[in-house]
């Protein structure tokens, strides 16, 4: 049997004077009656924090050489699952476009079947795995991490990256974390033999354990090498395995250590731990398909040194043999659903993110050349940036007085004045030339200039990146000025963007040419990106092109949170 999760299928004047404030979405979850062990095991937890955000975020970005275009997806491919010692092929979501990647993988209890479960909780079944229903087309606060299924294989439990617990079937709701703040996100869960119970764990190696799941320690205040990626329980339920990425084994209640890769060079990150049924052994995955089999489990194959399209996310037991489940690269903002949605849109839309943690760039109908509006006096105060830096001066007091209200409130009269005293289109094209934006045309009339939303990444990148285009000085004074653009010309990008974390924006409208754009930088609550949304042609932009761009820049972050 074959069942997919239906839910989670994809199924010329210039203004720049527009604003709309995102609404807040409210999350209530109750809390189970076990709570206080867990609060009070939580609470010991001492969290030390040896840097911000934004300063390893920074230095990451300046160790990574510039390439913004490393790595190009437009929608994610399902994931396929590959069986090894004898397991039996039994379907997977291979050539199945999906909402969000596939995050988990569960056998059924007499391992002839299995669940793949999504970001989004869309639920897929094979085998024997029944289908009791998912969270498919459900807004979550975070995204799902993992998935247990209930010892007679009629149910199961999702857990979600904030602890939120979600029961299907017959699985009993013990309480969960939702609400709660954590030191660090959910990674895994693990239920008991009889189902009275589950724990979660964190990538702390924090334990919190719900029903008659019993407390055996946690790695909670621990310093480790590497986070934890995985956790395991025993067949009695007595102990459980942790795991962390770098194959570090962590062994508590009756649990038995054999072995594990902590001091092992590893090609890829290890990503899970599955027992074997009598609990004398386990198998560790790796992403790129290892497989570390230690005391009594045996070793079946692995797709070690195989070229994978896509990483793999766990190991799941079958009655003979195990399954290997693949993941995504990385979670497109442009899923299936919103692209059908753009499609359906009248007029040319363009749009372009790039996710400066991993450097994947991810792309809608890039090729469109769409006039730029206000959006071109980015490249207008790049120009006069690189042109002082060659003349070895910093700006004049007369620059600086039209760079900050071209800028800030987009002054046009200013942007006018700035061409010109830059050499004009000519001199822009050069600064764009020298920088790698090949698809851009600067005009006299500039506000119907035209160029792609991949062009408009690279020139983010050269304010936000180290570069040998823009001296740290241009930069910061540039990326200054975008983050003080006045709030009626924040619109569209800052869509489901918590207040704060846009940290520098370019707008433009052009009402009568179907025209509403923006360009930003997001960093903040895990997130650190440059979008790029261009519309052009479109019906009433200020209600329909607004829309387009609200729902790109929501997709985006929620996409790009974990």
């Amino acid at each position: 049997m074959h069942c997919l999760d239906r839910a989670s299928q994809p199924s010329s004047e210039l203004f720049d004077r527009d604003h709309l404030d995102p609404t807040a979405l409210v999350r209530v979850l109750l809390l189970g009656p076990r709570m206080r062990r867990a609060v009070l095991a939580m609470l010991a937890v001492a969290l030390v924090l040896s840097f911000s955000e934004a300063t390893r975020a920074s230095a990451e970005r300046a160790q990574r050489p510039f390439s913004p275009h490393r790595t190009v997806n437009t929608a994610l491919a399902g994931s396929a699952v590959f069986p090894f010692g004898g397991a039996s092929n039994l379907g997977s979501l291979s050539g199945t476009s999906v909402n969000a990647p596939v995050v988990g993988v569960a056998s059924t209890p007499d391992g002839n079947g299995y669940w793949l479960v999504g970001a989004d909780g869309g639920v897929y079944c094979f085998g024997d795995a029944p289908f009791e229903g998912s969270l498919g087309g459900v807004a979550l606060a975070q995204p799902i991490r993992g998935m247990a299924a209930t010892p007679d294989g009629q149910g199961y439990w999702l857990v979600a990256e904030d602890g939120g617990v979600f029961t299907f079937g017959d699985a009993a709701f013990d309480g969960s974390l939702g609400g709660i703040p954590l030191a660090q996100p959910i990674v895994g869960m693990a239920a008991t033999p009889d189902g009275g119970g589950y724990w979660l764990v964190a990538a702390d190696g924090g334990i919190f354990s719900f029903g008659d799941a019993p407390f055996e320690g946690s790695l909670g205040g621990v310093a480790l090498a590497q986070p934890i990626r995985g956790m395991a329980a025993t067949p009695d339920g007595q102990g459980y395995w942790l795991v962390a990425e770098d194959g570090g084994v962590f062994t508590f209640g009756d649990a038995t250590f054999d072995g594990s890769l902590g001091a092992t060079e590893l090609a890829a990150p290890i990503v899970g731990i599955s027992p074997t049924g009598d609990g004398g052994g386990y198998w560790l995955v790796a992403a790129d398909g290892g497989v570390f089999a230690f005391g009594d489990a045996p070793f079946g194959g692995s797709l070690g040194g195989q070229l994978l399209a896509q990483p793999v996310i766990g190991l799941a037991r079958s009655g003979v043999g195990y399954w290997l489940a693949e993941g995504q690269l990385a979670r497109s903002p442009f899923t299936p659903a919103l692209i059908a949605d753009l499609d359906s849109r009248l007029g040319l839309v363009s749009a372009a993110v790039e996710d400066l943690n991993t450097g994947d760039v991810f792309v809608y109908h890039p090729g469109l050349a769409l006039i730029t509006a206000s959006i071109v006096k980015v490249q207008f105060l790049g120009t006069l940036l690189a042109e002082a830096q060659a003349a070895g001066r910093g700006l004049t007091p007369a620059e600086q007085g039209l760079a900050v209200p071209m800028i800030e409130v987009s002054d046009n009269n200013a942007a006018t004045a700035v061409l010109g005293d830059v050499g004009g289109p000519g001199a822009v094209a050069a600064f764009d030339q020298s920088i790698g934006m090949t698809g851009s045309n600067t005009i006299s009339n500039w506000g119907n200039s035209t160029t792609t939303a991949t062009d408009q990444l690279i020139l983010l990148n050269h304010f936000v990146r180290p570069n040998s285009a823009l001296s740290d000085s241009s930069r910061a004074y540039g990326l200054s000025l975008m983050a003080q653009v006045t709030p009626p010309d924040i619109f569209g990008i800052s869509a489901g963007v918590p207040p704060g974390m846009l940290r520098a924006s370019k707008t433009g409208r052009i009402p009568s040419e179907g025209v509403i754009n923006g360009i930003g930088w997001v960093q903040g609550q895990g997130r650190d990106y440059l979008i790029a949304v261009l519309t052009q042609g479109v019906p009433n932009p200020d209600q329909a092109g607004l829309a387009i761009m609200n729902e790109v820049s929501t997709a985006t972050w929620d996409s790009l949170g974990s």
